[in-house]
């Protein structure tokens, strides 16, 4: 779907190149008409995420510094609540934020990664790429978890597409 002022593509490329054994790894894209600055702000804005990614409870943010912040989490995957602890790296000159297990927390999924990039996009706006690294620890074949990962990627981006078309689409007010 594309929506006025913003060209959205999402590329999934499914591959066990650098993830651990076992693991799933999975990139989507987009691009994007809004800004690298503004899309990275609203990443980063942890406790809008909520109304940003559909599906997520944030449950705690807890901002160490500048540049890094913990974010305790739940959400369904297949019907089934996962919790779990991120620890949050923000690179505010890069556009980068990177997205780790905490390991000083519990956690109902057994390796989860998650890498945003935020590039300007000749021509204007932003490219966006998310690439996750993800292992459930369930005993399912890997094709499924492969494929549960794929939609996931794609729903996030989706998801992050929307909210920014919704910021793009609300009045600017000037204060006189």
């Amino acid at each position: 779907m594309l929506v006025p002022g913003l060209v959205a593509a999402v590329l999934l490329l499914a591959t066990p190149r650098i993830a651990g054994a076992g693991a799933v790894e999975v990139i989507a894209t987009a691009q994007v008409a809004a800004s690298p600055g503004r899309v990275f702000e609203l990443l980063t804005d942890f406790g809008a995420w909520e109304r940003v990614f559909f599906g997520i409870r944030v449950l705690r943010v807890e901002r160490l510094d500048a540049e890094s912040a913990r974010v305790r989490q739940l959400t369904r995957v297949v019907g089934r609540p996962v919790a779990c602890t991120m620890a949050a790296t923000l690179r505010p000159s890069a556009l980068q934020l990177d997205l780790v297990l905490d390991d000083r927390e519990p956690h109902d999924i057994a390796e989860l990664a998650s890498f945003w990039r935020v590039m300007p996009a000749p021509g204007g706006g932003s490219n966006v790429e998310l690439r996750i690294v993800a292992r459930s620890g369930l005993p399912i074949p890997e094709f499924v978890e492969r494929r549960i990962v794929e939609q996931s990627a794609r729903r996030t981006v989706d998801d992050l597409v929307r909210a920014l078309t919704r910021v793009a689409s609300l009045p600017t007010y000037v204060d006189r």
